[in-house]
């Protein structure tokens, strides 16, 4: 077993029993200081904090058949768990999550079943997860009334959820999906039954449809999570995501400043930025577009904020890697990775919404004319290969052997890499630890206003070259690779280090924390 906790204790208890089917051999522990030392029977061999010596350990001792996780990866230590699951594949030992206490019958007569289960998304991170301070979002949104368009998709759910916890006086939620919409609604009702709501079907490609919501419920709080964002879908039909994710949410914000918003969070994304496909052109014109609104806010001194977060892969999201593999795994194989090269930052939904959260509770308690991006610290690139690897390993099975896995080719506006920062934006360290800020250059907002009419009457008459000559025009970067229907040739230059400047002042928000 990798862990000593209350998983651990429980398992081993269950291991008394005369017809257990395992027997342990030792323990992996993830404190130091406690070698040598006996739970319930079995060895402690050593730390995961120091890896080589609990693999010489194992390597002398009897030799394992399986080895069990008792927690999730993020409660380790990333170097050392990473360490020992790779000296496991070479020997040839699967690896399994234990399951959760909270499951029914976690170690009755069916448990071990469950073990083999492929393991929950959240525990591909190599890192620990972020976690804000509950108390600022709870300042932030209580008793305020708040919108949130696309809120029957992952990250539009969860915010829900989270803002439903903090007990709003009011929770409008928007999606084009009448089953999300019945999904959430559904949800909210059972989990937070005291917390007013008016579930709308409609898209926010609808300004007229738009407006009339917004002046229904006046919303204080307004967060855009509505957005068409599978790659090769978009770059096939780049007059619907022109459609959604830039004319809609040029409605969303215009609505909110029309009815007097507080704040507006708009999510993007990691593509938006040295992009070379639609969906990550069309997202960065809704960044402009929102950092253009920003200056306006902050030059006149009115009250609407505008704030944008970029995320990277949100682990499980619907039509996401994880998921795939999950299914892949599920069928036997074999997992398809486009580029044995590829890599992707990667972050839970839990942290995607937090950020998206404290993006406006930091906002609102300074001002600045900055119109920056907060981006999540999300540590180092993960290779899709060594992924799809951890995920048939920890599923108990070999990649290659058990599990293989195919080298397919890139896709259509597929890059090797994702960047969190564009080249001409200055990177600050932010006052909030685990948060970095991306303070671009902007666009002036006739010229948007201008472009975005374009755009948007070339999405209406679906003139698929009209629009990607106009974000070619719009976006910095994109025109080499607008006309390919190939893998485009820039998709492999190495990541430009953008402009670094020193971190602002400090302020009174300090929210997230390693854990």
């Amino acid at each position: 077993m990798i862990g000593s906790g209350a998983t651990c204790d429980l398992f081993l208890r269950s291991l008394m029993q005369p017809d257990a089917r395992y027997r342990a051999i030792g323990i992996v522990d993830d404190a130091r200081g406690r070698e040598q030392l006996y739970f319930h029977g079995a060895l402690i061999l050593g730390s995961v904090r120091e890896p080589g010596l609990v693999i010489k350990s194992l390597s002398e001792c009897e030799r394992p058949r399986r080895i069990f996780l008792t927690a999730p990866l993020t409660h380790f230590d990333s170097d050392g768990i990473e360490a020992i699951l790779e000296w496991a594949a070479r020997q040839s030992i699967p690896v399994s999550r234990l399951p959760d206490l909270g499951e029914t019958d976690a170690f009755g007569a069916g448990w071990q079943s469950k073990t083999g289960d492929t393991i929950n998304p959240d525990e591909i991170l190599n890192r620990p997860q972020q976690v804000v301070e509950r108390s600022l979002l709870r300042n932030m949104i209580k008793g305020r009334r708040v919108l949130v368009t696309g809120a029957g998709g992952l990250i539009g759910s969860e915010l829900a959820r989270q803002i439903a916890s903090f007990q709003p006086a009011e929770l409008a939620l928007i999606d084009s999906s009448e089953f999300n919409a019945y999904s959430i609604d559904m949800d909210l009702h059972r989990d937070f039954p005291d917390v007013q709501r008016r579930v709308y079907v409609a898209s926010i490609r609808d300004a007229h449809r738009l407006d009339e919501i917004f002046k229904a419920h006046m919303p204080e709080l307004v967060f855009n999570a509505a957005a068409l964002k599978h790659v090769p879908m978009v770059e096939r039909d780049p007059c619907e995501g022109v459609l959604t994710n830039v004319i809609g949410a040029r409605n969303v914000a215009d609505c909110a400043r029309a009815v007097g918003a507080i704040a507006t969070v708009q999510i993007s994304t990691d593509k938006a930025v040295n992009t070379t496909n639609v969906m990550g052109a069309t997202k960065r014109v809704a960044e402009f577009y929102c950092q253009a609104q920003e200056r306006i806010t902050l030059e006149t001194q009115e009250r609407t904020r505008f704030f944008v977060v970029r995320f990277g892969n949100v682990l499980g999201s619907s039509g996401s890697l994880i998921p795939l593999f999950q299914r892949q795994i599920a069928a036997g194989g074999p997992l398809t990775v486009t580029d044995a090269r590829m890599e992707r930052y990667f972050m839970t939904i839990g942290e995607a919404v937090q950020l998206t959260l404290l993006a406006a509770a930091q906002g609102l308690e300074r001002r600045s004319a900055l119109g920056e991006i907060l981006v999540l610290d999300m540590g180092k690139p993960v290779k899709i290969i060594d992924l799809a690897r951890r995920m048939i390993r920890l599923a108990g099975l070999r990649p290659g052997k058990d599990i293989r896995i195919d080298i397919i080719g890139r896709r259509p506006g597929e890059k090797l890499f994702e960047e969190l920062f564009d080249a001409e934006e200055e990177m600050r360290e932010s006052i909030v630890p685990g948060l970095h800020s991306a303070v671009p250059a902007g666009v002036p907002i006739a010229r948007l206003r201008a472009a975005i009419l374009q755009l948007e009457k070339a999405a209406i008459a679906c003139d698929e070259a009209e629009v990607r000559r106009g974000l070619s025009e719009l976006v910095p970067g994109y025109a080499a690779s607008h006309c390919c229907d190939e893998v485009p040739t820039c998709a492999t230059p190495k990541p430009r280090k953008p402009k670094m400047t020193t971190p602002l002042p400090p302020a009174r928000v300090y929210s997230t924390a390693g854990v």
